[in-house]
């Protein structure tokens, strides 16, 4: 075992090989099991009050948490497992007693219907979890990054190839192609990314791939906590969107303020002229 994979070992008592308290979904360390425990033994049973304390993370540990447990459970366990666990690690009660094993409904894009990722929506529900009120600017940051970024990603590449994941035995250690989604929906990335990169939905690099980004996406979403903790989150970034400029939540219809969602690239699922095969065929702002 390489040094640094001994330092990025899971909690011990193996996170969520167990269910309960010692067993809620999660596996414990030792800090977690003792706040769990006195949570246990206390009369007052009702839940920490909104948001729940967070610490700065290191964003590697959770990339790599994120890939283990993607393996585990898929990509909205995986990404907020990997965020969960490291919190875990770090701070103990409250986070030992949440019930992790409910975010597995999101793999596929929810039941596989192909929805919003379920790296993100895993992602964001931590994210909703420790902010609070800024949840909304973190979220929609960590929403419109994903449409614009080549996953996996080149550390999460180099750490397949290097054998520097969590997992014992890989889907593949191969580098993967990357691809940029334009969009939050599993339907689009996975497409996207099976079409130019020749393997089918079903494949082993297909998986892996998701893998990688489920871990990236942890990260991202540990970064932005992390910077929004120092009072230095940059939001903006990576919104950018010509359908935007007439379509938005709004009052005026005629001007195109009849749609609610935001995109990167809106052609990938409404073609070249959206306004085609509708009454509203008109300039943006017309």
């Amino acid at each position: 075992m390489k040094p640094d994979q001994a330092t990025d070992k899971l909690p011990r008592r193996n996170f969520l090989a167990q269910t309960g308290l010692a067993a809620t979904g999660l596996g414990i360390g030792a800090v977690g099991l003792s706040a769990a425990l006195q949570a246990g033994e206390s009369e007052d049973k009702t839940a920490p009050e909104w948001p729940w304390p967070y610490k700065e993370l290191d964003v590697e540990l959770v990339r790599k948490r994120g890939h283990k447990y993607y393996y585990e459970g898929g990509c909205m366990y995986g990404s907020s497992g990997g965020l969960l666990s490291v919190l875990i690690d770090e701070i103990g009660y409250p986070y030992a007693t949440f019930p992790h094993d409910m975010m597995r409904y999101g793999g596929g894009g929810i039941a596989g219907w192909g929805t919003v990722c379920g790296s993100l929506n895993g992602a964001c529900a931590i994210i909703t979890l420790v902010s609070g009120k800024a949840y909304g600017k973190i979220t929609n940051e960590l929403m419109a990054w994903y449409g614009t970024t080549p996953f996996p990603s080149d550390k999460a590449n180099h750490y397949a190839t290097n054998h520097d994941y969590l997992v014992e035995k890989y889907k593949t250690d191969a580098v993967l192609p990357t691809t940029v989604s334009g969009s939050p929906l599993c339907h689009v990335s996975v497409n996207t990314w099976c079409r130019e990169a020749g393997f089918a939905s079903g494949s082993p690099q297909r998986a892996e791939r998701c893998a990688r980004l489920t871990g990236d996406v942890a990260a991202k979403a540990a970064e932005l906590l992390n910077a929004n903790l120092r009072g230095e989150l940059v939001t903006g970034e990576f919104e950018k969107s010509e359908c935007m400029s007439c379509h938005f939540m709004g009052e005026n219809y005629d001007s195109g303020q009849f749609i609610l969602g935001k995109g990167t690239k809106c052609t990938e699922c409404h073609g070249e002229d959206p306004h085609l095969g509708s009454d509203r065929k008109r300039e943006c702002g017309s």
